[in-house]
């Protein structure tokens, strides 16, 4: 919308033009004759002002001067009106200017004003009428005060004319600044939501990608003794190469396509999933057991998927950095309004071995990342002989779902407590 005032303002100058022909015209009861010299030579200037501000502004001068050299007729007979072009011109003639030099209007406003006081007092008859008696020969005084006066008004009105052209030059600026100031900021909105929704996607995939693999090589590391002393157990451990392989190009194959996990009624993974996820760990060599305190608590798809992703990179971490054969604890502790997640893995350590630094990467930082989106936090804790992580995330309602109306009976859990749990 603003681009189309910026073009249609172009068209101003010259309406302004034809408006003023027109008025004057039928004011002043004029026809196009030598008479009529100086006001097309002003009007025209008022036309291509914007345009062409220098020119406009030679125009008037030319005009003006050539007035003075009594070459275009004098006040009475060009009449008096026609001087309201001046104004006109300087205003359009700032609003069209590009250049620094914007000392030049406040000159020409006073030159203007100059010439036109010397011709109008170069008309006698026409000063002699305005005035009402003769000014010559009255004193030289006399006569310096009335040109004082009437170039006080000319100049006055040709800068005042010049004031309102900066003024809505300076709007002008102020709106096209504003207008380049919210591009930017709807720019920046852009590529702060993608790459958002990229490091959503690494944190996905890093997620799917760590567990399942490290599930897979685990398994097929083992394939390899195992095969000619248990062949019965090349099976199952195939099995669940397979499964972990399928899960991960399931997922893998969802975020390329565009499907958010942090959306639907359903989540893609849950709490009720974190014994299957067990299940896997033990299968591949680290016994993981679950334990439940407290009534499970209804929770966002999100949160679901949240608790979901905590624990597997818990899991997951334990695996590649613990103790496996003494196992892992995972903890969760339901309360009125939060949910907290424990899980605890024993350090490798051998007698005279000192602690070992922390797994460095992004999973940490992801858990924390993805825990403060869903409204809580995630702390690590690192022992002599342990290393635990502690999330916690608030629950959606003690005791209802949300769209549930106050007063009314609560509903049945609508998580059931994992096998094994102690409520």
């Amino acid at each position: 919308m603003f681009k189309t005032i910026t073009h249609l303002r172009l068209l101003a100058a010259p309406a302004t033009a034809m408006l003023l022909l027109g008025t004057l015209l039928i004011l002043e009861q004029r026809h196009f004759d030598r008479n009529s010299a100086l006001l097309l030579a002003l009007l025209t200037g008022v036309a291509v002002a914007e345009i062409l501000p220098v020119a406009a502004l030679g125009l008037v001068f030319v005009a003006l001067v050539l007035q003075t050299f009594k070459v275009v007729p004098l006040v009475l007979l060009s009449g008096v009106l026609s001087y309201a072009a001046i104004p006109v011109v300087i205003f359009f003639a700032v609003i069209g200017w590009k250049s620094r030099h914007r000392w030049i209007f406040p000159a020409a406003a006073l030159i203007f004003a100059g010439i036109t006081t010397v011709n109008w007092f170069t008309d006698q008859t026409w000063i002699n009428i305005i005035f009402g008696s003769p000014i010559y020969g009255r004193g030289l005084l006399r006569t310096l005060t009335y040109a004082f006066l009437i170039f006080g008004a000319f100049a006055a009105l040709n800068l005042a004319a010049w004031a309102v052209g900066v003024a809505v030059n300076n709007v002008s600026r102020s709106r096209k600044a504003q207008l380049a100031a919210e591009a930017r900021l709807r720019e920046t909105a852009t590529e702060l939501a993608l790459e958002h929704e990229r490091n959503r996607i690494a944190m996905e995939l890093h997620d799917v990608l760590a567990h399942s693999l490290t599930v897979i090589v685990a398994q097929a590391d083992g394939i390899r003794f195992i095969h000619r002393a248990e062949p019965e157990s090349v099976e199952e451990a195939s099995t669940v190469i397979a499964e972990a392989a399928r899960t991960a190009l399931v997922e893998t194959r969802r975020l390329i396509e565009g499907f958010s996990a942090e959306i639907g009624d359903q989540p893609v993974h849950g709490i009720d999933d974190l014994g299957t996820l067990a299940e896997r760990l033990s299968a591949s060599g680290m016994p993981v057991q679950i334990e439940t305190t407290g009534q499970p608590r209804h929770m966002t798809p999100m949160q679901h998927l949240t608790v979901y992703r905590l624990a597997q990179e818990s899991l997951t971490n334990a695996f590649k950095h613990a103790d496996r054969g003494k196992g892992t604890r995972l903890h969760l502790v339901w309360t009125a309004a939060s949910l907290e997640l424990r899980v605890r893995s024993a350090l490798i350590r051998g007698p005279e071995s000192p602690p070992e630094d922390p797994p460095s990467g992004r999973g940490i930082a992801g858990m924390k990342a993805r825990a403060a989106a869903a409204g809580g936090w995630v702390e690590t804790v690192w022992g002599e002989e342990t290393f635990e992580v502690m999330a916690f995330l608030p629950s959606a309602g003690p005791d209802q779902h949300p769209d549930q109306h106050p007063g009314a009976a609560p509903e049945e859990p609508r998580l059931r407590a994992l096998e094994g749990a102690t409520p």
